[in-house]
């Protein structure tokens, strides 16, 4: 901590001297040196004491501190940001170095959690230290959203143990999403919108953007997800007619002026895009219209793949997990009954598989 800046921030300020504070606090002179000089702490008692003392609370006294740590905190966050798809090990190994330092920060609890709940298909274990983190995280945490967003990704692997290892997890699945708040359409009193509402200037601009760019993302999904609960049933022409909603919310909001990864308002959400791509696709073979269904095939293919417009950090280990993903969606959607997947364009572009 850097407690002892502060005392000595605050002791000059009111200009005293170390031996005047010391004889106001009745301790010794050379107690208040070892503060400034960090090589110990005031005893806890002490604490409330110095803030009244110096006429500043316990945050003020503290203040500096916290500021330091959420900032390192934030630092360790887009670290292993930048890790998260490309190179699990080393994202995971950033954030338990970071829990070291600060090992109550939910912050990066959060974050660790929600690298487990992507990468669970890593197996077992994986899935074991998801949930183990998860429950501890909704234990501890006094924040709503982080609590929110934690039982969001609880709900992403049961999914997972659901379709990919064939596991009834619907009554888990339930009680959990029973356990979250009902957020009301048209209950708008909160602070972006009422930010985005009433602050002037740049402030009040950057807010509306934001939530711009937010109601984009929830119209589009909420398109697409009436197009899945269609599609369950076997309605394919409703499912189809949603998902289209959802492409065309995509496209109409899209930057003009901008290209590939940047013209989505949300990073990310080319991926979004593509896979509603192929469930338009699914639809068109199942109703027998296949006039067109190439097209959209191509369309997804050249938006999954040809998106990103920054370097990647390993090119071919990225671009073949994308090629299993994609390959993989295909064929659950059952396109592989149409026709066989092609991506021989973009398999000359990676590094043969070494066998």
């Amino acid at each position: 901590m850097n407690l002892g800046n502060k005392i000595r921030e605050l002791r000059r300020a009111g200009n005293l001297t170390q031996e005047q504070l010391a004889a106001s606090l009745h301790i010794s002179a050379q107690a208040v040196s070892k503060w400034e000089m960090e090589l110990s702490y005031p005893d806890m008692t002490m604490i409330p004491t110095l803030a009244a003392f110096f006429k500043v609370s316990l945050d003020e006294l503290f203040d500096f501190d916290v500021k330091n740590i959420d900032k390192e905190i934030d630092s360790i966050r887009l670290e292993s940001n930048q890790y998260f798809w490309n190179d699990f090990e080393k994202a995971e190994q950033i954030l338990l170095d970071g829990l070291k330092l600060y090992p109550a920060s939910v912050q990066l609890k959060a974050e660790l959690f929600e690298l487990y709940t992507y990468h669970v298909a890593r197996g077992d274990d994986i899935v074991n230290k998801a949930f183990e983190l998860g429950s501890h995280i909704i234990s501890v945490s006094q924040d709503v959203f982080c609590t929110c967003r934690t039982k969001a990704n609880m709900i992403h692997i049961y999914r997972f143990l659901e379709t990919e290892k064939g596991q009834d997890c619907y009554e888990n699945i339930k009680k959990t999403i029973e356990t979250l708040p009902y957020m009301y359409p048209y209950m708008i009193q909160d602070k972006m919108r009422l930010s985005a509402a009433y602050l002037k200037g740049e402030e009040g601009m950057n807010e509306a953007k934001k939530l711009k760019d937010i109601e984009w993302q929830e119209f589009f999904m909420a398109c697409d997800q009436v197009g899945h609960r269609y599609f369950d049933i076997g309605d394919y022409q409703n499912a189809m007619i949603h998902f289209q909603e959802s492409v065309d919310v995509i496209e109409r909001f899209m930057y003009p002026d901008k290209h590939g990864f940047d013209a989505y308002p949300i990073g990310g959400t080319h991926a979004n895009h593509a896979m509603t791509l192929l469930d338009i696709a699914a639809c068109m073979f199942r109703l027998g219209n296949t006039d067109g269904i190439d097209a959209v095939i191509e369309k997804s293919k050249n938006i999954y793949f040809n998106t990103y417009n920054r370097n990647l950090r390993d090119y071919n280990k990225t671009m073949r997990e994308m090629v299993d993903y994609f390959t993989e969606q295909y064929n659950k959607k059952k396109l592989n009954e149409y026709q066989p997947l092609d991506l021989s364009e973009i398999e000359k572009q990676i590094a043969p598989k070494k066998v």
